[in-house]
């Protein structure tokens, strides 16, 4: 049966491989024929891969794998907790994951490394809030006062309650290039004391969906795979669909890369193509992407 968790278990036998390799190995010298029968178990285990990421990205990947596994039934793919873009690319140049899903490119450096990566979708990046909150818009000056602290209330008098993201985080430099006021008012909410900051994406979908007011970052994908309570605000009048992304209405997007080592696995190149292909790519729209095919 194929994995998919939020939650892998690190003593589940996928993610034991190795050790018990080293223990099968041994078996081999001692066990005679019988090793024939832990040789066939183990290439069974060994048809695996192990996909992480960030976390705006893993809801979809879970979709992608169910699909693919359904012309691939013995083939296991495992989706990981949230590491972060960052933390993915690590995972790949350490062996430790197989493919990796980051939000932004690869720098330099990491590319001389030998890791590479391909832009496989882009999600619409959206201002939320909970899912009862009757606020349907804002505009742009509106964001940057309230990132700024000058407006601290809803319309109705309800106060608005913030949740931010590291500077490093992609969200933040997302939100900066909104324009100059809006980098400067991000610079003074991450200054601001007392707001709730959320290092991944998944602790950002729990603190807006628990704190009544709430404002905040994220991703269609994220809200339609996860099936959040949150409800995406539209920005100057543009509401964050995929269709006014690919219209060019609403400018506002977070692109999806797909990190994998220099050689991958035959199995990890087999699910690459697939994410490309058309049943690939109707599975990424349904999950609120639009596919991309760099």
């Amino acid at each position: 049966m194929p994995l998919y968790s939020k939650d892998v278990h690190p003593m589940s036998p996928a993610l034991r491989l190795a050790p018990c390799f080293l223990k099968l190995r041994r078996a081999v010298c001692l066990a005679g024929s019988g090793a024939i029968l832990l040789m066939t178990t183990l290439a069974v285990q060994a048809d695996a891969i192990k996909i992480g990421g960030t976390g705006t990205g893993l809801g979809a990947m879970k979709l992608l794998a169910q699909e693919f596994n359904k012309s691939r039934p013995d083939a296991q793919l495992i989706v990981t907790p949230s590491l972060g873009s960052t933390g993915a690319i690590k995972a790949v140049l350490a062996g430790a994951i197989d493919l990796g899903i980051s939000a932004r490119p690869l720098t330099p450096d990491e590319q001389r490394q030998g890791v590479s990566a391909w832009a496989y979708a882009r999600t619409p990046f959206m201002l939320v809030t909970g899912a009862r909150n009757k606020s349907a818009g804002l505009s742009l000056s509106q964001l940057v006062q309230i990132y700024s602290g000058k407006v601290s209330q809803w319309p109705d008098g309800s106060p608005i309650r913030l949740v931010v993201r590291p500077d490093a985080d992609i969200d933040s430099q997302l939100l900066r290039a909104f324009s100059a006021e809006m980098s400067r008012a991000v610079s003074l909410a991450l200054a601001r004391p007392g707001l709730r900051m959320a290092d991944t994406d998944q602790d950002n979908a729990d603190a807006l969906e628990q704190l009544p007011g709430s404002l905040g970052t994220a991703t269609l994908s994220q809200i339609l795979t996860e099936h959040r309570a949150l409800k995406a605000l539209s920005l100057d009048g543009v509401v964050p669909t995929l269709e006014s992304l690919a219209a060019g209405r609403y400018p506002y997007y977070k692109t999806l890369h797909l990190v994998s080592a220099a050689k991958p696995s035959a199995l990890a190149r087999d699910f690459a193509a697939f994410v490309r292909s058309p049943a690939g790519q109707a599975v990424l729209a349904r999950a609120g992407n639009l596919a991309l095919r760099e």
